[in-house]
């Protein structure tokens, strides 16, 4: 019932969304091309699986401007170096209550996502309250930004994937349904991320309908994105050994996917069940 009233919520929520041309945000810098090389960053990491071109981008965009920082946020978050990141931490906890307004609620979900992420590399346990503080905070504060700025593809991309987090893959997938009808064409990741619902939905020729639709408007074979895509759906379907070649292939092309390099491991641990 509550995640029935949750899916009417949301769907009525996305429909305030138009998907026309408005206003961009400019993410805290000044620097036009600062933003650039920030936007083809997500771009990389996002629409593409290219987590290596991604890390340049973000690292070029604070090297353009060394006050940029949401930028640095996605420098930490990508960073595979533990100083590194517990360095970009610091420094922005003292920095955030100099920001205002949307600045300054995207850099509160970026730091909390980065808590999550150097405690994962570093095999700490996260607690409970780190992940529904997490979500509570994206959910909030995603929410309110994307009604301001609803044209920030990448933002609403990260917002579904709290969704999912939160409602599961049956609200997330509806809401991406729901926009289609009216009208949004799906950026690539999200055309990825429609195939890995419905892969966890058990609607597996959708999902291959949604993957070969990937496929074909990147028109790029060797992008991470595509065989990532593809493992992702024959590990939801149980067929482990295809999904390991899939996902070493996305290693192969980007070592540092660091989602292909959490799904190799799940893929090696069904393996080793499986072998008993």
């Amino acid at each position: 019932m509550i995640k029935a009233l949750f899916s009417f919520l949301l769907l009525t929520f996305l429909s305030q969304f138009s998907f026309g041309q408005e206003k961009s945000f400019s993410y805290g810098t000044n620097n036009a091309e600062a933003l650039k090389y920030y936007e083809k960053g997500w771009e990389h990491i996002l629409d593409k699986g290219e987590w290596q071109k991604a890390e340049f981008a973000f690292r070029k965009a604070v090297d353009l401007d060394p006050d940029f920082y949401l930028g640095w946020s996605q420098v930490g978050r990508i960073s595979h170096d533990p100083e590194e990141r517990a360095a970009i931490f610091t420094n922005l906890n003292k920095q955030k209550d100099k920001l205002n307004g949307w600045e300054k609620g995207l850099l509160e979900v970026y730091l909390t996502s980065l808590e999550i992420i150097d405690a994962k590399d570093r095999g700490i346990a996260i607690t409970p309250e780190k992940v529904k503080q997490f979500y509570q905070t994206s959910e909030k504060n995603f929410s309110e930004f994307l009604k301001n700025f609803p044209a920030e593809k990448y933002v609403h991309a990260e917002y579904i994937e709290v969704i999912h987090g939160i409602y599961g893959a049956k609200a997330a997938l509806e809401s991406l349904q729901k926009q289609q009808r009216e009208g949004l064409v799906l950026i690539p990741f999200l055309i990825s991320y429609q195939a890995q619902l419905l892969a966890e939905s058990k609607q597996f020729e959708l999902a291959y309908q949604s993957a070969k639709t990937l496929e074909k408007r990147l028109n790029i074979p060797d992008l991470p994105i595509i065989p990532f895509t593809y493992g992702y759906i024959a590990f939801e379907k149980g067929e482990y050994e295809a999904a390991g070649r899939l996902i070493d292939k996305t290693l192969s092309l980007d070592p540092k996917h660091v989602i292909a390099q959490r799904l190799q491991k799940k893929i090696l641990d069904q393996l080793k069940r499986h072998a008993k």
